[in-house]
């Protein structure tokens, strides 16, 4: 395995209301590797958005990040690396000011609340590249109109001088992954940028994302609720529930070999082209309020139809099922212990 370009450890992120504390992010491990393409992958309310903003440090108050590490591993002019822990930056210093936009950068789920309606596309680029790359405004300018053409948009240099609000939805998501990548990123976040968008629209910025990520080199986390998006482009795939990793493995073995329930029952909601409105299988119920989440048991247990007794009792951890598969599931954990045991007798000879 190569060495990873973010590393995750155990990150925790709440939110302190007047109504109560919401563990949006509650201990969770990740893995992102150079070049590949994590898929995160959950309902609505899991906690990936609230993940994904804590590798560039924003978080907006209430909520705060509490626990965990965050290794980042930057690649130095001499081919060494230097590692630095995310989570120990000030969100408003100037290390973390220095990694967003140019290190690492994103793609929200609505380009029309993230970029602003009162300056042009235009400025809104150049800004980003003179900020991080000392470019004086001309050579700003090219490159910004550079990034609109390679991501399709016509007549990029007129269009570079418009407003968001005059543009279609499609043109503004190629305007904010033109700005996202105008600095050559390491690490690409994409948060459910294709939602709003129709299906022919949405099948080429999901062209144009793998084409830029083989391009330059980018790893790429994406976030998504659409698996057939994930089947399309994932390398790995981590599945969320309620603030946790539940299932962490390769595409592959996600798709063929799903361990826990949870993934399971996503995989089986899946509408089929020849299947009838009554043979559609949601999943029973619904993710729990923030505020009267299930503590100190599965958390999956209430819509679990693989549920048994010290489901109700005792709180899973991740368990290693293989080398690149691990499940927080009670199913499996004696699986762990055998796959521990025969570790062990092959380290001892």
């Amino acid at each position: 395995m190569t060495t990873p370009l973010l590393e995750v450890t155990d990150l925790k992120i709440h939110f302190f209301t007047d109504e109560g504390v919401v563990k949006a992010v509650d201990g969770v491990d990740l893995t992102i590797e150079r070049g590949k393409t994590l898929c995160l992958v959950g309902e609505s309310g899991c906690g990936k958005s609230v993940t994904s903003r804590a590798f560039m440090q924003i978080i907006r108050k209430p909520g705060k990040l509490v626990d965990g590490s965050m290794l980042y591993r930057f690649k130095k002019d001499d081919g060494t690396d230097e590692i630095i822990d995310l989570a120990k930056l000030d969100p408003k210093g100037k290390p973390i000011r220095q990694i967003r936009g140019q290190e690492i950068a994103m793609i929200f789920q609505e380009p029309m609340t993230s970029l602003s309606l009162m300056h042009t596309v235009g400025q809104q680029i150049t800004e980003l590249i003179r900020l991080h790359t000392g470019a004086t405004k001309h050579e700003a300018r090219n490159r910004a109109i550079e990034m609109l053409q390679r991501v399709g948009i016509p007549k990029p240099d007129r269009l570079i001088d418009e407003y968001p609000f005059r543009l279609s939805g499609g043109m503004r998501q190629r305007a904010m992954i033109a700005m996202a990548l105008s600095c050559n990123p390491t690490m690409l976040i994409a948060d459910e940028p294709t939602t709003a968008l129709d299906v022919t629209t949405q099948a080429q910025i999901l062209d144009l994302m793998l084409e830029l990520q083989n391009d330059y080199g980018m790893a790429l986390l994406f976030i998504t609720h659409d698996l057939g998006v994930v089947a399309e482009i994932a390398d790995d795939v981590a599945v969320m529930y309620l603030g946790k990793i539940v299932e962490r493995s390769d595409a592959d073995t996600i798709f063929n070999n799903p361990k826990h329930p949870y993934t399971q029952a996503l995989l089986r909601s899946i509408p089929k082209i020849a299947m009838q409105r009554d043979e559609l299988e949601p999943i029973k119920g619904m993710v729990p309020s923030p505020f009267r989440r299930p503590v100190n048991i599965c958390q999956f247990q209430p819509r679990c139809n693989q549920r048994f007794e010290a489901c109700s009792r005792v709180e899973p951890v991740s368990t290693l099922i293989n080398e690149n598969h691990s499940v927080r599931c009670l199913l499996y954990e004696d699986v762990a212990a055998v796959h521990q045991a025969d570790t062990e007798a092959v380290a001892h000879g």
